[in-house]
């Protein structure tokens, strides 16, 4: 069960937060801008690199402040390096940065929970060939197949912020500015989609045949008022 701290301190206690239970490092927070931040551009410190049990040797490294994916065969990934990670409230989103260097499927897969659910989800940019977006899974269908569907052309060597906000009812998903999920969920099951990419759960990012740059990666409350 998700255990969530609904006030912001100067620490945040990782503590009893997950799809699953492990141990980790405390993670400071800025208490003003109720800012996680979950990569310092010098190591993965709060990150483990997934080892899916079908890539051949795919390396998460850090080069130059960035951290990269090799391109796998097919999957390459992290995931958050403690399972007992509180969120800051039960409503959150996660930011992050990434631009797609080589390969023609997803460059970013971010799995997330979904309090409200006590489920984990996944918002998938430019899979099933390099253009599908959306949500894995939806009332058991994946991004391909459930009405959070979209298609967007992904250029390579260019900077995308992409962002996942989850608010009670609601998972919303931008691309840049672009509004590119906007899925009421109350009535409906959330789930991961069958397979590998399970093992991103709680939080974790993965890639497919993909090589990839994230540049930073953020968790921060939603305030009510947004």
């Amino acid at each position: 069960m998700f255990k969530l701290n609904h006030a912001i301190t100067a620490v945040v206690i990782l503590n009893s937060f997950s799809c699953s239970s492990n141990e980790g490092p405390d993670k400071k927070v800025s208490a003003e801008e109720s800012v996680i931040e979950l990569f310092n551009g010098k190591s993965l410190e709060l990150w483990q690199e997934i080892q899916f049990g079908e890539e051949k040797d795919a390396k998460v490294s850090i080069e130059n402040g960035k951290m990269v994916f090799d391109r796998g065969d097919p999957l390459t990934g992290i995931v958050l390096n403690d399972s007992a990670f509180e969120l800051p409230g039960n409503e959150y989103e996660i930011i992050l940065k990434a631009r797609k260097i080589d390969g023609r499927d997803f460059f970013c897969a971010l799995t997330f929970p979904v309090p409200e659910k006590k489920s984990c989800c996944t918002f998938v940019a430019g899979g099933w060939g390099g253009q599908v977006t959306g949500l894995s899974n939806i009332d058991n269908l994946d991004a391909n197949r459930n009405t959070t569907r979209s298609t967007l052309n992904y250029d390579h060597d260019r900077w995308y912020i992409i962002k996942v906000e989850v608010t009670n009812g609601r998972i919303r998903c931008w691309i840049d500015e672009r509004l590119v999920v906007n899925c009421l969920i109350g009535d409906k099951n959330i789930s991961m989609r069958p397979g590998p990419i399970e093992k991103c759960q709680p939080i974790g990012i993965a890639s497919y045949e993909t090589k990839v740059e994230f540049e930073s990666i953020s968790l921060r409350k939603v305030s009510a008022n947004q």
